[in-house]
This record gives C-alpha cells, sequence and structure tokens, in this order.
C-alpha cells in the first residue's frame, strides 16, 4: 500500500494460497506431522529433532500447511508466533 508521502505503509495486503494438493503442502504436512511427535523422555521437546517447543520446524511448516488451507490438531504454530513470556535484555559488553 502507498502512502501520501511515495512510501510503503509495510500492511500485508494479501496472503499466500497454495493448492493443498501440491507437492510442497503434502511434503509440509509430512513433516509436520512427524514434529508434531512428542520426545517421550523430555514431552517439552520435538521427538524427531529434539529441539525445545515449539518445534522450529514443525512451525514453518504449519505455516506452509495452512497457506494450503490445512490445520493440523495440535499444531505449535500459535506458540511460536508469540513473543516470549519473559524477554532478556541482550546489554552491550563492556569495552
Amino acid at each position: 500500500m502507498t502512502t501520501a508521502g511515495g512510501g510503503t505503509s509495510g500492511n500485508i495486503i494479501g496472503m499466500l494460497h497454495l493448492d493443498p494438493d501440491s507437492v510442497l503442502v503434502t511434503t509440509a504436512a509430512e513433516l509436520q506431522t512427524r514434529h508434531l511427535e512428542r520426545d517421550p523422555d523430555d514431552p517439552a521437546r520435538c521427538g524427531a529433532c529434539g529441539a525445545l517447543l515449539p518445534c522450529p520446524v514443525e512451525a514453518a511448516a504449519a505455516l506452509v500447511c495452512r497457506a494450503g488451507g490445512l490445520w493440523l490438531e495440535g499444531d505449535t504454530l500459535v506458540d511460536a508466533l508469540e513473543p516470549p513470556t519473559q524477554l532478556i535484555a541482550i546489554l552491550p559488553a563492556a569495552v
């Protein structure tokens, strides 16, 4: 969207729509399903890659699936998009 000054406002104008039967979406659904499994020894970790939840691979696959109109129950996409409850300040190192 163009503003009066000629710049852009940074708003998202449209949403990506993918064919749900495409190789991209079906592969993402398989990947997402694999990464929805939890580690039996540590339920706070992904059973496929060991990443702490929300698993970044599962969240990325969920974005592709949603663009194809697919939603898998139990996905962690919302958790991945939420800001952390406790922010850690990053301070410059003393010189």
